[in-house]
């Protein structure tokens, strides 16, 4: 009974020192996304800040889910550093409890969020962020219209030349657009006519006459006047799969949906490797949060017995730091086929698992 009750004492703590930093990070995500995106439609008159504020709650779970690592971090260190504090870990080990019994508790909550995250946090922050989209698509017209790094690129074939098509919304893999601006160019690579649409939707033809049809269109030709007209049909030589695969990008597909996604990239001649890798990160998140734990844990525990050190908390933030980067670079490499997608997703949660293991095996009984 004792050991249970231990159990969830340390567990109850951890999760709640790790819920409260990962809502403070959110906070501030939110409020900086909100400062950006008041920003960016300032131009729009007919906006108002609770339409800014909702998109941004829509769209931060989804901003959120990359510092999740880094709170359970920091929620382990502080959980280890106030019950070394308060001397309870003291009492612990001088009850015979050993580093690893008080550190199972913190590993399973960990291992357990991982599971959360991956299975449900990360299906539901991306309904959030397609939510977020439509409701961020009707801030966009004619004059509120700015070009960003978010927004979406497209090149596609026509007859005689290809047109370049951004969007500063696109949504259900590029087929609904809004704040449209289309570049025709000759086959030649000269330009031929710059249209500026509301929106736009693409529409397949009964006889594989595709086209995107532009609403609210200004149309300027070099060396004429602009034009304006209510709707322009801009012809394109892709089907509507193959524009949903070319313009789905692996992190804003759900966990349950990138095998099926990996299925129809192959199938289209695309490069599937990105939705395997990802698929193989979030299984693998379980074991990252682990090794966050036990790094924590290897610059937590000494404080009890030599005083708190800086340079230790600074050593342990640098290494979750490098766990997070590590994780990131071979996910780029496993996306390209440099090395296989489970290599990729799974060698640093077991070589940063592994790692501490063998830091606290030293420490403690060595």
């Amino acid at each position: 009974m004792t050991g249970t009750t231990l159990g969830l004492y340390l567990a109850r703590d951890f999760l709640r020192n790790t819920a409260g930093l990962f809502f403070l990070f959110f906070f501030l995500i939110m409020l900086v996304d909100i400062i950006e995106l008041s920003r960016q439609v300032s131009a729009v008159t007919h906006v108002r800040f609770s339409d800014v504020a909702l998109v941004c709650l829509f769209r931060a779970p989804s901003f959120a889910e990359n510092i999740l690592p880094f709170a359970v971090m920091f929620g382990a260190s502080a959980s280890l550093i106030m019950l070394n504090r308060k001397l309870e870990l003291v009492v612990a080990r001088a009850s015979g409890v050993s580093v690893w019994q008080f550190l199972m508790p913190l590993v399973v909550t960990a291992a357990l969020i991982g599971l959360f995250a991956s299975l449900a946090y990360n299906p539901l922050s991306l309904r959030g962020l397609v939510l977020s989209k439509a409701k961020e698509a009707g801030f966009y017209g004619d004059n509120g219209f700015k070009g960003s790094s978010k927004d979406a690129w497209m090149r596609l074939n026509q007859t005689g030349g290809d047109v370049v098509i951004r969007a500063r919304v696109a949504q259900k893999g590029g087929t609904e657009l809004n704040g449209v601006t289309a570049y025709r160019y000759s086959s030649g690579s000269e330009l031929i006519e710059r249209l500026d649409a509301k929106s736009a939707q693409f529409v397949e033809g009964p006889s594989g006459e595709n086209h995107f049809l532009l609403h609210e269109v200004v149309s300027s030709i070099p060396g004429q006047l602009s034009r304006p007209a209510d709707s322009v049909v801009l012809p394109v030589k892709i089907s509507r799969a193959r524009l949903q695969i070319d313009q789905t990008n692996a992190d804003n597909v759900g966990f349950w949906q990138l095998g099926e996604q990996a299925e129809k990239a192959q199938l289209a001649g695309n490069n599937f490797l990105p939705f395997l890798t990802r698929y193989q990160s979030l299984l693998s998140q379980p074991l990252l949060f682990v090794a966050m734990v036990l790094l924590a844990a290897t610059v937590s525990l000494r404080f009890a017995r030599f005083g708190l050190s800086g340079k230790a908390i600074l050593a342990g933030v640098l290494a979750g730091f490098m766990l997070y980067v590590l994780s990131k670079l071979l996910i780029t490499f496993g996306s390209n086929g440099l090395v296989p997608p489970f290599v990729a997703a799974w060698t640093p949660a077991i070589v940063a698992s592994l790692i501490g293991v063998t830091v606290l095996l030293h420490q403690e009984d060595g």
